[in-house]
């Protein structure tokens, strides 16, 4: 459900290495560096904002950690992501990133999107929530 994409190296030397990275979006965007250890996230969007839907991210440097669980299922998923890497998140997925190293990305949204389009559902209860026995 959550889509990691390697971004394609176009070249590499003593210098460092270079990628092509596509954004199709517009406007303000969110450049965000994150401690080893720390968490963001820990909500779903439903899709009010285009930008949020799907939400983008491009993680330049380092290493996180995405737990993740649609809002239909009952098991919620982890997938470690190393830079440089493109993730896409779906609406109605419960989505909260942990930075495994310090790290760097970008969203391709701004604060305005997140304050219209983020549903918050802290962990303790997304893990209550779909573990309810019907």
């Amino acid at each position: 459900m959550i889509k990691v994409t390697a971004l394609e190296q176009f070249a590499a030397d003593d210098r460092g290495s270079g990628y092509f990275w596509d954004n199709s979006r517009m406007g303000n965007f969110l450049l965000c560096y994150r401690n080893a250890g720390s968490s963001s996230g820990q909500h779903y969007h439903e899709g009010k904002s285009p930008n949020k839907a799907p939400e983008i991210l491009y993680l330049f440097t380092g290493e996180v950690e995405i737990h993740w669980c649609p809002l239909n299922e009952k098991e919620i998923k982890v997938t470690t992501v190393k830079a440089p890497a493109r993730l896409e998140i779906p609406v109605n997925v419960w989505h909260q990133l942990i930075a495994v190293t310090d790290c760097c990305f970008i969203e391709l949204n701004s604060l305005e999107d997140v304050q219209q389009d983020s549903i918050r559902v802290w962990r303790n209860d997304f893990e209550k929530m779909i573990n309810v026995k019907p």
